[in-house]
């Protein structure tokens, strides 16, 4: 029997989808690039490229995991690179796919020809002999709530030893905790919005033990594992790209409310989500947007 909480239908993994192909969009417009420029491919032999979270990206609470996980039916980005590599006429590029579940995968028939996907876990331990030093680019974007107790080391961990001597880890993230309220001018209020927004923080650290301080870390953390940092930065949003970013976070705020919502009052809270998200809708129709900071970090395996 079909399980209702993982059917693409019922727990609207459509919706999801169209939401995390327009984050891809997001993503692509800001920076210009799927791999940062720092990073350099080989000139010959075969190119292999790994995209970690590129199904449903969770193993747990499937009526959310498709927001939690950021993962893209599969990953835009793996879809946006393998075009890319394409139109460059690198025939020898082999892109490969990784989720802890097939559930959502595609059929194989649907995919570009250089792409194939995967089961594994990103926290696998011990990695798997296969995939050890076989990748000249690893790639993870958006991981803030599969890391579990703020602590993505075994992640890294395996990144690195997928990665080819020489090879590089590209991780684009968004800090939560930077999330922000701005109006589009100083006449327009947004302290309800904001108030929505430290609540749903506050209730999502609560509902699923969530830790982001190691987001800003994560150069640090890729020092801390053999890496050369290449490049580590952050930067808001450009202005005319608030507003698909706004839609973009309401649904992933709409998502959390599902299992952070008792009896009317977000977990950790006194604070009704009902009188909270109606305040911050008056507000949003108004101009005033809501952002995170985006966050890359870029590292090379030591030759």
């Amino acid at each position: 029997m079909t399980d209702l909480r993982t059917n693409y239908i019922i727990s609207h993994g459509y919706a999801e989808s169209g939401r995390l192909h327009l984050q891809q969009w997001l993503w692509k417009m800001q920076m210009g690039w799927d791999l940062h420029p720092s990073i350099k491919l080989p000139e010959d032999g075969e190119l292999r490229i790994a995209d970690h979270g590129c199904g449903n990206g969770c193993d747990w609470q499937p009526h959310i995991c498709f927001t939690l996980a950021n993962s893209e039916f599969p990953r835009a980005w793996i879809i946006s690179m393998a075009g890319e590599l394409e139109d460059a006429q690198l025939q020898r590029a082999v892109l490969t796919g990784f989720d802890i579940s097939a559930v959502h995968f595609p059929a194989p028939e649907n995919l570009p020809g250089n792409v194939n996907l995967k089961v594994l876990d990103a926290f696998v331990d011990p990695l798997p002999e296969e995939l050890v030093g076989k990748f000249d680019v690893v790639h993870v974007r958006v991981f803030t709530a599969v890391v579990k107790n703020g602590n993505p080391a075994q992640l890294i961990a395996n990144a690195v030893k997928m990665l080819k001597p020489g090879g590089y880890f590209q991780w684009d993230e968004m800090d939560s905790e930077s999330l922000k309220a701005i109006p589009p001018q100083p006449s327009v209020s947004a302290a309800e919005t904001q108030e929505m927004l430290d609540t749903s923080l506050v209730s999502a650290r609560s509902a699923m033990s969530l830790d982001y301080s190691w987001i800003p870390r994560l150069g640090s953390l890729f020092e801390q594992h053999g890496l050369d940092v290449l490049a580590d930065f952050r930067m808001d949003v450009k202005k005319e790209f608030r507003k698909p970013m706004t839609d973009s976070l309401l649904m992933v705020l709409g998502h959390i409310a599902k299992i952070a919502v008792r009896d009317g009052c977000m977990v950790g809270t006194d604070k009704n989500w009902e009188e909270l998200w109606n305040n911050s809708g008056a507000e949003i129709e108004n101009g005033v947007s809501v952002t995170t900071d985006m966050l890359v970090c870029v590292g090379r395996k030591r030759s």
